[in-house]
């Protein structure tokens, strides 16, 4: 197969590659940067991986060329256009602006418009299947029920703009596939998180956010703040000698709601299994990368707590009188805590289809929530 990968420098995206590149898929990365910039990036993050197993040519073979979602055309010459879109089997699309608080332009730019990009060049390769990466929050404010791989409306708004961009390009893809008969997949993962953080300069996980946010509150913008909150990491202190409210902090939140993690390796495992073994369509499918438990949002609160010693931290339905700290954590992690404010689960009918014997993944527990948070740097005095 030939394959062409967009986001081969994300978080998710360079560990499909290493998938595809353990099957022995020809590949070639399309992304910004010159093919020389390309190339160390993706060589950096890839090799940093250790699963699965690659021989010792793999990244070698592996084709690169300059484009950018947010240019007309992608910013391929004609020339590049034939190269990359020439015996092309399957195109990954895993490339996209994931931001909770971006202005709703470029967001739609990148995402929507640059899908959109995507599937003009698809339309030069009839014979390619598209594989779009989604996510699993299209379902938007829905807080409750059994999520189908087939639902998609926007009846109940969306929390952030960056769900509504990937529900907008989700439409537009069902679209194209109609209207071309075309083979498109979709694959909604959830939250993906991995025990084994990555180096600075390679791609990092989101968590990674919310403990520089909750971090980062704590140390404040004044010397007396942060001097309280070194004395809070150095462990416990004595009740009189340390005030509550740098010790005791609230959340607001539903203390019921939970997250849907799912371990990055194995979203990816599962993907590229899934994309190998699906039957061709002239239609759009969509499997939901989700884990077939949700965390409660308690359970990661108390991973947060092991992570900075001697924090509380406790989830409230109201935050009345909020002192200056909590009102920071409120004002800053209002994007991260409306997606723990869900009950909802989510259908796999199709994934465990496609996936076939691939094992459920492990069950997402405090000890693994503790090694997912340990690995973000949090600068005291930032």
């Amino acid at each position: 197969m030939s394959v062409l990968l967009t986001g081969a420098t994300g978080f998710l995206g360079c560990r499909i590659l290493r998938e595809l590149l353990a099957r022995g898929e020809e590949v070639t990365v399309l992304g910004r940067g010159t093919p020389d910039e390309l190339r160390a990036r993706v060589d950096a993050a890839v090799t940093w991986l250790d699963a699965p197993p690659l021989s010792a040519d793999a990244l070698a073979g592996v084709r690169y060329v300059s484009g950018d979602l947010t240019q007309p055309g992608l910013g391929l010459t004609p020339e590049d256009r034939a190269r990359v879109t020439q015996g092309l089997t399957a195109l990954w699309h895993c490339a996209a602006m994931i931001a909770l608080e971006a202005e709703p332009a470029p967001l739609h730019h990148a995402n929507v418009i640059g899908t959109r990009r995507v599937l003009e060049l698809a339309d030069e390769a009839p014979g390619a299947r598209v594989l779009f990466v989604s996510t699993a929050y299209v379902a938007g404010r829905r807080r409750t029920g059994h999520v189908m791989e087939s639902d998609l409306r926007d009846g109940d708004g969306f929390q952030t703009l960056y769900e509504e961009s990937k529900y907008t390009a989700e439409r537009l893809l069902h679209t194209w596939a109609r209207n071309g008969n075309r083979d498109v997949t979709v694959f909604r993962p959830s939250l993906l998180v991995t025990d084994r953080p990555a180096p600075e300069g390679l791609p990092q996980q989101s968590t990674d956010v919310a403990v520089r946010l909750v971090g980062g509150t704590l140390m404040g913008d004044r010397a007396a703040e942060q001097s309280a909150v070194r004395a809070l990491l150095a462990g416990p202190r004595d009740a009189d000698t340390q005030p509550l409210e740098i010790r005791q902090y609230r959340l607001k939140g539903d203390p019921e709601g939970t997250l849907n993690l799912l371990q990055v390796d194995y979203a990816a495992r599962v993907m590229v299994t899934a994309a190998v073994r699906a039957e061709p369509t002239q239609s759009v499918r969509t499997l939901h990368v989700t884990h077939p438990e949700n965390v409660r949002l308690s359970a990661v609160t108390s991973a947060l707590q092991t992570r900075f010693p001697g924090l509380s931290l406790t989830i409230t339905p109201k935050l009345t009188h909020p002192t200056v700290l909590e009102q920071l954590l409120a004002k800053h992690g209002a994007p991260l805590l409306t997606f723990s404010a869900h009950q909802r689960t989510y259908d796999r009918s199709n994934l465990l289809a496609a996936a076939g014997d691939l094992p459920a993944p492990a069950p997402i527990e405090h000890d693994y929530l503790r090694r997912v948070f340990a690995g973000a740097e949090v600068p005291l005095g930032a």
